[in-house]
């Protein structure tokens, strides 16, 4: 055998063994955006959600490259206060279609079908980065639908004049066309996908154990993209096309809004600015946490449950 020979067969061994870790690491993303989640048929056309807990139900609006899945994921932690959280997959996420009109002025219509066909009346909203939009105009559009509302890390669009900071949408329409590029920019370049999900690589060795976990498996929720493409291409697309805002001051809903400074997709300044405009609204900041605020779930969560959380004499008139 020659060393030319015996070099082509270890290189086609090793070639099978990455295919082979691909095609395992693909099918266990692809069962587990499927686990758990259920379609509902509403007047406005069919939706995936997924709920976690049990108490006052919470709707969950995730971000870009999300789903069900991620809208859990960023949320969990509040059901340990006694919330159940309710998770749609947003406009071409995963098993939602992606309709003709895919605004978050229509989105925001989607959802108060939503709540109508689970007999939902009102509710709390959190919503995270691009998934602030579609909840600004649920507030606005239907405010006898949202008792609370909570934008972590917002992005951009119709929250501020400015253009959302995110990465261009022809890198977006190459990196989730395909599952593999994905997975092995996952394997081989960690900083790359830290980038992505707007966290600055100098944070992530401070981080303790369970952060940089928490950090990791966002990362791999990522997977599969080719379901989640067409919601990050139309995301990318009402992100940055919309210059206006929307007349935040006309928002009635108690707000809260969370941002980090070093969140790299600048949400910080969108969050302060809707503040200024949103009546009564509140606002917390936080120096680092990134995008996915890692490490601030201590001082944020708390925070939120207790905006959540009506008071006696309110429950009391819900009973």
């Amino acid at each position: 055998m020659t060393w030319a020979f015996a070099l082509l067969i270890a290189k086609l061994i090793a070639g099978v063994a990455v295919y082979g870790a691909y095609r395992r690491d693909l099918h266990r993303a692809r069962a587990s955006s499927l686990a758990g989640s259920r379609m509902l048929d509403t007047a406005r056309g069919p939706i995936e959600y997924g709920t976690l807990g049990e108490g006052l139900p919470v709707l969950v609006l995730h971000g870009t490259s999300g789903g069900w899945d991620q809208g859990l994921f960023s949320a969990r932690g509040l059901a340990a206060y006694g919330f159940k959280l309710i998770a749609p997959s947003r406009f071409g996420y995963l098993r939602t279609p992606l309709p003709a009109n895919a605004s978050a002025e229509a989105e925001a219509d989607t959802w108060a079908s939503f709540l109508d066909a689970l007999h939902i009346g009102r509710l709390p909203v959190v919503a995270f980065s691009a998934g602030a939009a579609p909840a600004v105009q649920l507030a606005l559009r239907h405010p006898e639908r949202v008792s609370a509302l909570a934008l972590i890390v917002p992005g951009a669009g119709g929250l501020c004049s400015e253009r959302a900071v995110a990465p261009p949408a022809a890198l977006l329409n190459l990196l989730f066309r395909f599952d593999f590029l994905i997975w092995a920019i996952m394997r081989v370049a960690p900083r790359v996908m830290y980038r992505l999900v707007a966290v600055p690589a100098s944070l992530v060795p401070s981080l303790p154990p369970e952060e940089k976990a928490r950090l990791d498996e966002a990362i791999r929720m990522i997977l599969p993209v080719s379901s989640r493409r067409r919601g990050v291409l139309n995301e990318a697309r009402t992100q940055r096309a919309r210059r206006h805002q929307y007349p935040l001051e006309r928002i009635t809903t108690p707000t809260l809004l969370a941002s980090a400074a070093d969140d790299l997709y600048k949400t910080l300044p969108v969050a302060r600015h809707a503040a200024s405009r949103i009546p009564d609204a509140r606002l917390m900041e936080f120096a680092s946490g990134g995008h996915l605020m890692l490490g601030r779930a201590g001082e944020l969560l708390p925070r939120v449950a207790t905006f959540f959380t009506p008071a006696p004499a309110a429950r009391h008139t819900a009973a």
